[in-house]
């Protein structure tokens, strides 16, 4: 290589890189790390995010996002299944129907269901109640009130059905069992009783649940992995908005607005 043009490359590479320099500076509010004789600066402005900054954070850290996603959504796992303490259900169904069983043709059939159906919210109600779960505390001698228990046990009507379903859950297996057979053998009478319009009947016997549930353990899981998926993606993406070097000729384009029209290769000049 010629003195000649010796003098042209290193003319033309310092023309290149002292643009470079200054567009970075412009983007970032300072010259980058490592550029040489860089002027003091005030306070820099806020780096604009953009949407390759993100695609690049993504890029870049994706194996961190998805590692912290899943040690999250694990430890989620773990505290549902080993710290929050297991419950066991018990239900009982109960079929809800009006006095006038007799049916001629469709519409009075249709009328019918209908009209069982709204009784079977009002039955659910009366279950509900504090009347019925006083009965069910009295029989079996527990040591609660109707408001506690109302948070053990929950009658509701089956989505499209003559349905009324009685949920009990607690951390006892057996007495959840009792109390949904209590409610078995006091719920229909009572309703019977107080609701002149129709009647009631147990469906099958108490159904019992074998295995324990956890209640929110899903929602606990999906939560703590929504937390793991934020903390790193903040953190890949804080690295990113840190580095301020011009690498590619991608970030020379976004930060000038310009094409590039060549790439001058690394060369030695010896």
């Amino acid at each position: 290589m010629s003195e000649t043009q010796n003098a042209a490359f290193e003319a033309a590479y310092k023309v290149a890189y002292e643009a470079a320099m200054e567009a970075a500076q412009a983007a970032t509010g300072g010259y980058p790390s490592g550029y040489p004789n860089s002027p003091q600066t005030g306070d820099q402005d806020t780096l604009e995010l953009s949407f390759r900054k993100i695609k690049n954070a993504v890029r870049d850290h994706w194996i961190l996002i998805v590692a912290v996603t899943l040690i999250f959504a694990i430890l989620g796992f773990l505290y549902s299944q080993f710290l929050v303490t297991p419950k066991y259900q018990a239900s009982v169904n109960m079929i809800v129907q009006t006095n006038n069983v007799e049916t001629v043709d469709q519409s009075v059939s249709n009328e019918y269901v209908n009209s069982a159906k709204g009784l079977a919210k009002t039955y659910s109600r009366i279950l509900n109640s504090s009347k019925v779960q006083n009965q069910v505390i009295n029989e079996l001698g527990l040591d609660m009130t109707s408001l506690e228990l109302k948070q053990l046990a929950v009658a509701e009507p089956v989505t499209d059905s003559q349905i009324v379903k009685v949920t009990v859950i607690t951390e006892d297996a057996a007495l959840s069992k009792q109390i949904a057979e209590a409610y078995l053998r006091f719920g229909p009478d009572a309703l019977n009783d107080l609701v002149e319009a129709g009647k009631c009947n147990p469906v099958s016997g108490v159904e019992v649940k074998k295995d324990a549930i956890r209640p929110g353990m899903k929602r606990t899981v999906a939560l703590m992995g929504l937390v793991g998926l934020a903390l790193s993606f903040a953190f890949a993406l804080f690295r990113e908005m840190q580095n301020h070097f011009v690498v590619t000729t991608e970030d020379v384009k976004e930060i000038l607005d310009l094409p590039v029209l060549g790439v001058i290769p690394m060369a030695s000049l010896a």
